[in-house]
């Protein structure tokens, strides 16, 4: 009964978009033109800053635009090879438009080599003792996309994932050979523009700005999902998003992946552009169900809806990007049945000095996740993010989108159009005292105490080098000093360092 009412509320609020003035414009991300000096946090797809700007960014949703052709894309279902290339093209090129029939019948090879370093000191800042590791990632990828005119195409990605030298194994960074996505798109013309589009299968599947839901790239596996996804698009007004899925469960075997039955995941998420004072506009509400949930309060299960809204605008100078999510539902325990009432507010915004040297942006990045205020009230206010982009904070990803509250100044500047530095130190507090400091995505978390809020600072410094258009490299490092309170409750200073080498053809 409760899905079936959010359903009917956005379709209502659906209509209400369709009535406002049409502007010509796309689907998001982008709520302007493209612009080679537009601010570097927008110039990508959900959850990657990309050193170099592209002339088109994708709408990362089933028969959404696809990105600027002839490039290799961070979700690479959105890359575009539909041009012919030419006779003397090199063979890497040639294999991304195989002609079958005519020139919009074809299929396209590629894959992904990436080495990944990384060097924690106490990753889990003291929650559990020796926390410190030092694995080399690696991560490997083979890709067939067929298409068979416009409305039809078939995408089957293999992986092979494995970590070296770890002292402790993380487990999304250990699934050797096995599907990693596989589906097909069936487009249905509707009306003079629209069209739906249909997927059913598995697949990755970042939503809006892919903060909340996002792609877990930190890790040799991405989020990804199994069930059916669609979309209905009008270009320029509106595009609604449907889904009803389960996340994928690793297996570290070969051909052992499947899908989570103890985890559902369902969902509408509308988005029309310029629809208020030139913002663009989104509005959703999704259901995540899981049967074993981890909070300070206790573990049991959890029926968590969110219903969420967000106002993006991007420019060559100014880009805004603010987001707010209320959480309901219910935890059950061994001590019973407990309301949840939480909520999260995001916040994004920048200057980009375009026609300066090295292009600099002032960047401001505030959070709000709710903490418990009573661990025996009867109520859980704990925020959880159903799959959190945790390089929200840092690619270190010492902490979970729970009880938490952040402000992160950086400057990012651009010596040349493909290296892109960031650096800023990101304040961090707890929502509550009454409420523990999530470290991870693990639920796990440090015992409440009473003393100040403050939890510590993230030095952050950030590089990118686009080397080519399929080769990149970059750089993390962020040192997590601890405040004093936090010390005396367990918790340590930390420090994370990493180096990637990425190669896409």
């Amino acid at each position: 009964m409760r899905t079936l009412r959010a359903a009917t509320l956005l379709a209502c609020t659906t209509a209400t978009l369709f009535s406002l003035p049409a502007m010509a414009q796309s689907v998001p991300p982008e709520s302007v033109k493209d612009d080679a000096s537009a601010p570097l946090s927008s110039q990508a797809p959900p959850g990657e800053r990309p050193a170099k700007s592209q002339a088109r960014s994708a709408e990362a949703m089933p028969g959404g635009r696809t990105a600027t052709p002839g490039l290799p894309q961070l979700l690479r279902w959105t890359e575009d090879w539909s041009q012919v290339p030419a006779q003397d093209a090199p063979f890497l090129d040639k294999i991304k438009h195989i002609p079958i029939a005519n020139d919009d019948v074809y299929l396209t090879l590629g894959g992904e080599a990436r080495v990944y370093y990384t060097d924690w000191k106490h990753a889990k800042l003291g929650l559990t003792s020796n926390d410190s590791n030092d694995p080399v990632q690696t991560r490997l990828r083979v890709l067939a996309d067929l298409h068979l005119g416009e409305n039809l195409r078939a995408y089957v990605e293999l992986g092979d994932n494995r970590e070296h030298g770890e002292r402790y194994t993380t487990g999304p960074n250990e699934d050797k050979l096995d599907v990693y996505q596989a589906f097909v798109d069936l487009s249905l013309p509707l009306g003079d523009a629209g069209k739906i589009t249909v997927r059913p299968g598995r697949f990755e599947m970042p939503l809006g700005n892919g903060k909340l839901v996002g792609v877990r790239e930190g890790l040799n596996m991405r989020f990804t999902y199994q069930g059916v996804r669609a979309t209905y698009i009008l270009p320029g007004k509106v595009s609604v998003d449907m889904f009803a899925v389960r996340p994928v469960q690793i297996g570290a075997k070969t051909f052992d992946d499947g899908p989570n039955h103890a985890q559902s995941f369902h969902g509408v998420y509308v988005s029309a552009p310029n629809r208020l004072a030139g913002f663009g506009t989104d509005l959703y509400w999704y259901e995540m169900k899981r049967d074993t949930a981890k909070l300070a309060v206790g573990t049991g299960s959890e029926d968590r809806d969110n219903w969420g809204a967000r106002l993006w605008k991007r420019g060559p100078v100014w880009d805004i990007d603010l987001e707010a999510t209320h959480q309901s539902g219910t935890f059950t325990d061994t001590t019973g049945t407990k309301d949840i009432d939480a909520w999260g507010v995001m916040f994004e915004g920048g200057y980009t000095f375009g026609a300066s040297a090295l292009k600099p942006r002032l960047g401001l990045r505030a959070n709000y996740f709710s903490g418990d205020k009573d661990l025996t009230d009867g109520t859980v206010n704990t925020f959880v993010a159903a799959s959190p982009r945790l390089p929200l904070f840092s690619e270190a990803a010492f902490f979970g989108f729970s009880n938490l509250m952040d402000l992160y100044p950086s400057v990012t500047i651009k010596p040349t159009k493909a290296i892109t530095v960031m650096a800023g130190p990101d304040f961090l507090w707890r929502a509550s005292k009454a409420d523990g400091i999530y470290i991870g995505s693990s639920g796990a978390s440090f015992t409440p105490y009473s003393a100040s809020r403050t939890i510590g600072t993230d030095l952050n410094l950030e590089a990118s080098w686009q080397a080519t258009s399929r080769l990149s490299f970059r750089l993390f490092e962020t040192y997590f000093a601890a405040s004093n309170s936090f010390e005396d409750n367990g918790g340590k200073n930390g420090n994370y360092f990493g180096m990637l080498a990425n190669y896409r053809f």
